[in-house]
């Protein structure tokens, strides 16, 4: 995939930067003005993200944090108020959670209306007591993270209503632990980050080049040695349901497979020449020869389905990411894919075809175990007669159909909506970050995730109103293309220096605040 090490010529890495520099060129002039931020003046303190509305009460003294202070909950929400508990605690403001009846001074967590029909939205009254009101488990666990960012700049808060919901259903970070694989502890801090910023999606790449990162009963010889155990799984769901933080599991096919075809040497997919061109190319994107899977041998179709019957059951999450990238752009090298498409398709169909087949045939075994597909969007630049189910959620990264991301050449984002597909907004720049590799130097900087907008897609369009519906959100991608170049630490700060923007951009949006100024908001608030 374009976002590994797929810029294999100087010609190609000089067309990106130059890309990329009048991209910057341009961020410079349309940034918009800074703008008073009425919370502010409020007097409240400082959430990043920050909220959409707060009513201020002048007639009310507010709320104070005392030493006897309670959280009052139900049983609904005792999970989140013990962790809330936790995290004052910590910052040496101890208190305990009851089910009793409430007092002045505490912190009361409820479930009710929040003024707002939008899912994970939240409401939080501010008087002698501190209520915090949710009709949705995610809904609470943001009123908490917004509280506790209040509570540990001050104890004391003015009176008044804060009314808080996303502008964006998905709102996520990726790991590449395919490539690069992360302790149980790392992840569990990254998690509990995203949580801070009310972000409510963590996509692992379970499998790419380096390693399958699962423990595998049906198929143990495609485990690398450092994986997940079951145990370890479902410690990483737990902590996740915990801070209502969904896990979409990717395990990458029909390309990026050589860990899984390591061991089945007999399914690669061959092709019937290689010049010196083609073997550059094949050492850098997706894997090469090596990770793609025949799909035109039916024992390929086997294992896959002993792949996706074994895992997909596992994650209690609504989606399961099939790939379905990087496969072939080149079909002139691997004529036995125009072959079987015509074989199984019919005369019309063309190579481009098959992964699509295969796409639609993975995804009914997704859906038949109860979730929703998803798929990054290159696959299906060069179909020819079928097109893939709608149901398929696309994370739209690349433009170009093979080449360059941000160059014309493949299916539109316009294109995918209009045939109905919910369409997560991947662009190349700026969401991807990579660690090392070629890909390395094409990263953006955090200033141009500020100035993004996440309507625009990596070829600099928008999804006309009528579809701007099935627009599901954003993440902030990590890719680990050189596993070598950075350890799991080194990885922290730049991850944490645009996690935030992303979070903002996707929560309540930018609002022509200054990207120095939200800097020292992050500061502000720091890390849980």
């Amino acid at each position: 995939m374009m976002r590994g090490n797929s810029f294999p010529f100087g010609r190609r890495i000089r067309l990106g930067a130059a890309c990329l520099t009048a991209v910057l060129s341009w961020t410079a002039v349309h940034l918009p003005a800074a703008r008073a931020d009425p919370i502010v003046t409020q007097q409240l303190p400082i959430t990043v993200p920050s909220i959409q509305h707060w009513e201020p009460d002048a007639g009310s003294s507010g709320f104070v944090l005392a030493s006897d202070s309670h959280i009052v909950t139900t049983g609904e929400f005792g999970e989140t108020a013990q962790l809330l508990a936790q995290d004052l605690m910590r910052a040496g403001k101890p208190i305990s959670v009851t089910e009793g009846g409430d007092l002045p001074g505490d912190i009361v967590l409820r479930h009710g209306d929040t003024g707002t029909p939008r899912a994970e939205s939240y409401r939080i009254d501010i008087s002698d007591r501190l209520t915090i009101t949710a009709a949705d488990a995610a809904g609470m666990v943001h009123g908490t993270q917004t509280a506790w960012q209040w509570l540990r700049q001050r104890t004391d808060l003015p009176g008044g209503a804060a009314m808080d919901w996303p502008n964006y259903p998905e709102r996520g970070l990726m790991l590449d632990t395919g490539r690069e694989f992360f302790p149980v502890d790392w992840v569990k801090a990254r998690i509990r980050e995203a949580a801070y910023l009310r972000m409510n999606l963590l996509q692992l790449h379970l499998s790419d080049s380096q390693g399958f990162r699962l423990e595998s009963g049906s198929h143990p010889e495609i485990t690398s040695p450092e994986h997940y155990s079951a145990a370890d799984l479902r410690e990483i769901l737990d902590y996740a349901h915990a801070y209502a933080i969904e896990i979409v599991p990717e395990i990458d096919m029909p390309s990026h497979m050589n860990a899984v075809l390591a061991r089945h040497q007999d399914l690669v997919l061959r092709p019937v020449r290689t010049t010196p061109q083609d073997a550059v190319l094949d050492a850098t994107i997706a894997g090469g020869i090596g990770g793609k899977i025949d799909l035109t041998n039916p024992l390929a179709y086997q294992l896959i389905s002993d792949i996706l019957h074994e895992f997909v059951p596992m994650f209690p999450g609504r989606y399961w990411h099939l790939g379905c990238d990087e496969y072939v752009s080149d079909f002139t090298r691997y004529p036995q894919l125009g072959d079987y498409a015509t074989r199984t398709f019919g005369p019309d169909a063309g190579p481009g075809d098959v992964l699509v087949g295969f796409a639609d045939w993975a995804a009914d075994i997704v859906e038949s175990l109860g979730k929703t597909p998803r798929v990054w969007n290159d696959g299906f630049d060069h179909a020819r007669l079928l097109t893939p189910k709608p149901e398929l959620v696309v994370q739209y990264w690349s433009a170009s159909g093979g080449g360059l991301p941000w160059l014309p050449g493949g299916r539109t984002p316009e294109e995918f909506a209009r045939a109905g597909h919910p369409i997560l907004n991947a662009a190349f720049t700026p969401t991807y970050f990579t660690t090392g590799g070629v890909g390395a130097a094409l990263n953006a900087p955090p200033e141009l995730l500020w100035a993004w907008d996440p309507q625009l897609f990596v070829d600099g369009q928008r999804l006309p109103e009528p579809e701007r519906s099935l627009l599901r959100g954003s993440m902030l991608f990590l890719w680990c293309d050189d596993p070598a170049a950075l350890t799991p630490d080194q990885i922290v700060p730049p991850l944490l220096a645009r996690l935030p923007i992303m979070a903002q951009q996707l929560w309540s949006g930018t609002g022509g605040l200054a990207y120095p100024e939200f800097v020292a908001r992050t500061a502000a608030v720091a890390w849980p």
